[in-house]
């Protein structure tokens, strides 16, 4: 059978890590290696961790450099042959559904992605590989791929490792799953500015789009977020 590790990233997070905990541990027909990092809680995650700790295989809590960081302990951690990010807050849309993920492998198939469900409105999102339009929830990838690719970019302010990382494999096998693995939370990093401009310089890197094109976007942009908060404003 597959075995697949799912890493959980928290810190102080009593309030959404208990539905994600439950959440994995209830998936059914699929061998799963659960991992909770936790970044040094000071409330009561620990309390949690500790309370589900004879379902989790390996447990750390200890100061890190942010969720890059811990995602990378993780992956060290690690030792199923497939990987899955589901952090504090996060849960997956079934019991079965790593059930279907697992009989998706194949020796061809590199990595496995799916659509995801928005937590504060229900709206299904849809994945798109052309535009590497992913959620690391809703990934699941081979272990292996990390030796050959590297681990997580670690860097103040850096908030787009993950999409690094994928850009990094996206000429590997990618397979479709045609039913959202996970159910997230829409706000975050990615909501940012600075998230965008640096999501533009790594496609510029990746030869993922042209200058001009790039340029173009880049003049458009601030026009376009100042129209989203004026219609916001006052709707």
């Amino acid at each position: 059978m597959t075995k697949l590790s799912i890493i959980t990233v928290a810190f102080n997070a009593q309030e959404a890590l208990e539905s994600t905990i439950l959440s994995v541990i209830g998936q059914s027909g699929v061998d799963v290696e659960y991992i909770v990092v936790d970044g040094g809680s000071n409330d009561a995650t620990l309390d949690l961790i500790r309370k589900y700790e004879h379902k989790i295989k390996y447990w750390i809590s200890e100061p890190d450099n942010g969720i890059y960081d811990a995602m990378n302990k993780g992956v060290r951690l690690a030792t199923g042959d497939w990987l899955l990010f589901m952090n504090a807050g996060d849960e997956f849309t079934s019991q079965s559904i790593l059930s279907a993920v697992t009989n998706c492998i194949n020796v061809n198939t590199d990595v496995i992605y799916s659509d995801w469900i928005y937590k504060e409105s229900g709206k299904t999102i849809k994945a798109n590989f052309d535009k590497l339009n992913v959620r690391h929830q809703s990934v699941v990838y081979r272990k292996e791929l990390h030796e050959k690719y590297g681990t997580y970019v670690v860097g103040k302010g850096v908030t787009i490792s993950d999409y690094i990382f994928f850009l990094s494999i996206a000429h590997k096998n990618w397979k479709y799953l045609a039913m959202p693995i996970s159910i997230c939370e829409q706000v975050g990093a990615s909501s940012k500015p600075t998230h965008f401009y640096q999501r533009m310089a790594a496609e510029l890197i990746f030869n993922r789009r042209s200058k001009l094109n790039a340029c173009f976007i880049l003049i458009v942009y601030p026009v376009y977020r100042f129209i989203k908060r004026s219609i916001l404003r006052f709707s």
